[in-house]
């Protein structure tokens, strides 16, 4: 579960998700940030084309695509 990445909230993924302001509703939030860190558990460095075909079974109501692609790959770069 997203509350089992961090308790408090400070896992990489969650804080790149609010310096993107990678979400708006909360809509698809959990599961964008559960299918990024599927991602990123296997495999640390994911170019860009990798994390649009990874996240691409998600669907983010407020087309926050390019803020939750730069928090993947801010998140990549800190874990």
């Amino acid at each position: 579960t997203i509350e089992g990445l961090s308790a408090r909230g400070d896992h990489p993924l969650q804080k790149a998700f609010l310096d993107h302001n990678a979400f708006q509703c909360g809509y698809c939030t959990s599961g964008q940030i559960m299918e990024a860190a599927a991602l990123l558990s296997r495999n640390k460095k994911p170019t860009r084309e990798q994390i649009l075909s990874h996240m691409s079974g998600h669907l983010c109501r407020c087309g926050c695509y390019n803020q939750i692609v730069a928090a993947v790959q801010q998140a990549a770069r800190e874990v």
